[in-house]
């Protein structure tokens, strides 16, 4: 490139000589800003430079970060896919740009249990895609003592825009499925049912558990009535 140059100067000064610098500037950099040991900015070494490339070169990503995120900010807009999926699918591994920005996040995702379960709390998304089987193991189960196997409630919340009255969506904002884990087929059925970021499962009691509760209490009334007598 210099001595090109330097001939294009030949007609008007023969001994021009030419002096050339690269200063590194935005249009030729990535940011890489969270969810590995080294953020920070990095040029782009070639047209052909990848996101996991970028995320290799900050340090790979934090250990700490529960199924991790990669979000990619770019002329205003964002794009996002998990780690695991981006490694699955080498498709997505898109080639960035001067001015993009990485982002690797924690998934904030979440569902609750309640009830008869294994435990009762919020509990993060492990991995993209979790059914109401995993999600069961994923809360210890169901209170053997209390629980009714055979109605395990997932109650979920549509945004009203999605609620269609022809039933090609959801016909109500509110909707409760019920699984039932004595049968096969209840089985089959929720470990094919995918829970929703949101949704509360719900493990219901046992009508023995029930009853039993309302025997103590009438027990419970009559001692304190036997104590006012």
């Amino acid at each position: 490139m210099r001595a090109r140059i330097e001939e294009t100067y030949q007609p008007v000064s023969a001994s021009a000589q030419v002096q050339l610098a690269v200063t590194e500037g935005r249009e030729r950099t990535v940011s890489l800003v969270s969810g590995v040991s080294s953020p920070g900015s990095y040029p782009l070494p070639n047209n052909d430079y990848t996101l996991l490339e970028l995320v290799a070169d900050g340090g790979g990503v934090s250990a700490s970060l529960n199924n991790p995120q990669v979000r990619l900010q770019r002329n205003g807009q964002i794009y996002g896919t998990s780690v695991d999926r981006l490694l699955d699918s080498p498709r997505m591994n898109t080639t960035l740009q001067g001015g993009d920005r990485v982002f690797v996040e924690e998934d904030d995702r979440t569902f609750m249990s309640l009830g008869a379960a294994g435990t009762e709390a919020i509990h993060k998304f492990p991995t993209d895609h979790v059914t109401a089987l995993e999600a069961l193991a994923i809360i210890g189960g169901v209170a053997d003592a209390r629980a009714d196997a055979g109605g395990i409630l997932i109650l979920r919340r549509y945004p009203v825009r999605d609620v269609t009255a022809d039933r090609s969506g959801p016909d109500h904002p509110r909707t409760v499925f019920t699984l039932d884990l004595t049968s096969a087929d209840g089985l089959f059925s929720a470990d094919s049912f995918a829970v929703q970021p949101g949704d509360l499962v719900y493990v219901t009691e046992s009508p023995v558990t029930a009853i039993s509760s309302v025997f103590g209490i009438l027990g419970a009334s009559i001692g304190f009535g036997n104590q006012l007598n």
